[in-house]
């Protein structure tokens, strides 16, 4: 298949795949698709941060928060429909990673991750201050009306209205990303993660580019965090805790640091581990998805490797240059002959 048709080939065959998943599937799994593209598009945004920027962040999920509390805040007060609060939440939470990435770009290695936890352990006391209440609903959170489909699509279920839209989003955001990454965004981001100092000794503005990858990263999370509320209709402090920070961390270490197909395998690993560890054992969830989580974050590198080394092995040895063996085999005349 040639590049040309592979660029809208696939696309196409993923647009089709959720089409008939939403109309076949029912409201459970629907909704437990949905909440995988959404695990999907939150861990890419993390994914551009660490892979592309080379910049390490344990409070991502404090920009999910916000990007789930801008949406939550706009359906309640009936500004704007459930999921025609992605682009706010966006615009929010891109802004607020600007200006938390600027003065944060002096800082590097364990002292940024340490910065990003902080953010993380306070923003959900923040959300329950009662000076915020009446926007963000205190302790309680915010209860939303389920969204339903619009006129015309009214034969769809809710989840499967919410499939379709999730879908839309994500497969969008994803393909800005690519673009953006293929672009001179991408390429500033890539050469002061590899080679800082050239960067700077050709002139690449590192406080800029940096802040603007933090930027871009906290906008994707955010747009994950108001998917989040539009399938949920719910919104509290205590759904966005460190954990979740955690999670989205690990989600990175098992897509790597650029497949974006690898988030969706991340995505599915995070959301289906944790409801069998609960079926295993209630009393030892949260220790058997700790073990599971560390197997694979020690394993899937072992595996690349194997498979690297299993390929190399496979791979037939390259050709001698004939140049080379003609200098070789004069050398080898010229000898016998002295």
């Amino acid at each position: 298949m040639s590049e040309p048709i592979k660029t809208f080939a696939v696309p196409a065959l993923l647009a089709a795949g959720v089409a008939a998943a939403a109309l076949l599937l029912p409201g459970y799994w629907a909704f437990k698709l949905s909440s995988i593209l959404v695990l999907a598009l939150a861990v890419r945004g993390l994914q551009l941060l660490i892979g592309a920027s080379g910049q390490i962040s344990l409070g991502h999920g404090a920009f999910f928060a916000v990007g789930a509390y801008a949406a939550g805040v706009l359906v309640s007060h009936q500004w704007l429909p459930a999921y025609a609060t992605v682009p706010v939440a966006m615009l929010v939470c891109g802004l607020s990673g600007f200006l938390f990435g600027w003065p944060a770009t002096r800082l590097a290695g364990p002292y940024l991750a340490l910065a990003t936890f902080a953010l993380a352990v306070a923003l959900p006391q923040l959300l329950k201050h009662p000076m915020f209440e009446s926007w963000t609903g205190g302790v309680s959170g915010l209860s939303l009306d389920p969204a339903g489909a619009p006129f015309g699509l009214a034969f769809l279920q809710a989840d499967q209205w919410a499939l379709l839209s999730t879908a839309a989003w994500v497969f969008a955001i994803y393909a800005v990303l690519r673009r953006l990454l293929d672009g001179p965004a991408g390429l500033a981001w890539l050469t002061l993660r590899d080679h800082p100092t050239a960067a700077m000794a050709v002139g690449v503005d590192v406080r800029k580019w940096r802040a603007t990858a933090f930027a871009v990263s906290a906008a994707t999370v955010g747009a994950a965090g108001a998917l989040h509320t539009g399938l949920t209709s719910f919104v509290s402090p205590d759904s966005f805790t460190v954990f979740l920070s955690l999670s989205l961390l690990v989600g990175v270490a098992l897509a790597g640091p650029s497949s974006a197909t690898g988030t969706f395998v991340a995505a599915v690993f995070l959301s289906f581990v944790p409801d069998v560890a609960e079926k295993v054992s209630q009393e030892l969830t949260g220790v058997l998805y700790g073990v599971v989580m560390l197997a694979a974050v020690f394993l899937l590198p072992l595996l690349h490797r194997w498979r690297a080394r299993a390929a190399r092995a496979a791979s037939p040895p390259p050709a001698a240059d004939p140049i080379i063996i003609k200098e070789k085999s004069s050398n080898a005349d010229a000898a016998q002959a002295t």
